[in-house]
């Protein structure tokens, strides 16, 4: 074969190679990429407090507002919360619900401070469950999507959850159910005031979130994708087939 010859071929064999490993990095990014995106995007239950049948349920309006303490143990986005309660009658002959659903960091005494550091404005999906109260009223569950907010971990936090339905319906009561009688939860009659400090009982609640410091990407993948992407910026500069001496 002449030498020209396996020049040419050699050419077309660089160019190919090179093509090929410029189509495997446009394909493999966007891939790494959205694998990343779905491993952010996935949240767990970071701390729950479960409800329980039969437990009692203690009154979380306006006018008597409830809060409960949590610890996660990292720093965490939080995209969802859940908990449990009743009302004073069936919810379809009262107000529409109006939660107030708040976050409180702590005072430094072991309490809530008196104003809160995230405030929720979205309302909650109700759903039935086959749970009772002590009353013998049907518990139901409360589901409600965050946009998301970080708090940090290996910190006291409480959440408070007030429906403010009775503002307009004096005679509408809700009452959050119980995880436990024995242990903490704070009480309050206003908006401003200290919180008091109660010894009958957790509140039923769950926090969703990602767990961890949050970062854009991993490192060892951001080195993947920089030699991907580097693969295709390499591509206008590579060598020239016509620098290969030819024969004379």
């Amino acid at each position: 074969m002449k030498r020209n010859d396996m020049t040419s071929n050699g050419a077309s064999l660089n160019a190919c190679t090179l093509g090929c490993r410029a189509a495997i990095a446009r394909t493999l990014l966007p891939l790494a990429l959205a694998a990343s995106l779905v491993g952010a995007a996935s949240a767990e239950v970071v701390f729950e407090q479960s409800p329980v049948t039969k437990n009692d349920a203690f009154p979380s309006i306006s006018a008597e507002q409830s809060a409960d303490g949590f610890r996660l143990s990292a720093t965490t986005v939080v995209t969802d919360l859940t908990w449990w309660g009743s009302y004073s009658q069936d919810p379809t002959t009262l107000a529409a619900d109006a939660f107030s659903v708040r976050i409180f960091a702590d005072d430094g005494t072991g309490a809530p401070e008196a104003a809160p550091t995230e405030t929720v404005s979205q309302q909650p999906i109700r759903s039935s469950t086959a749970l009772i109260d002590q009353t013998g009223s049907p518990v139901y569950r409360f589901d409600l999507s965050l946009t998301p907010f970080t708090l940090a971990g290996t910190k006291n936090w409480y959440l408070s959850v007030v429906n403010q339905f009775d503002v307009g319906d004096p005679g509408a009561g809700w009452y959050w159910l119980l995880s436990n009688p024995t242990d903490e939860n704070f009480y309050r009659t206003v908006d401003g005031d200290a919180w008091s400090s109660d010894l009958t009982g957790n509140l039923a609640f769950a926090v969703n979130g990602n767990p961890g410091t949050p970062i854009p990407l991993p490192g060892s993948l951001v080195l993947m994708l920089t030699g991907l992407a580097g693969l295709n910026l390499r591509l206008p500069g590579r060598r020239s087939v016509t620098a290969v001496p030819r024969a004379a």
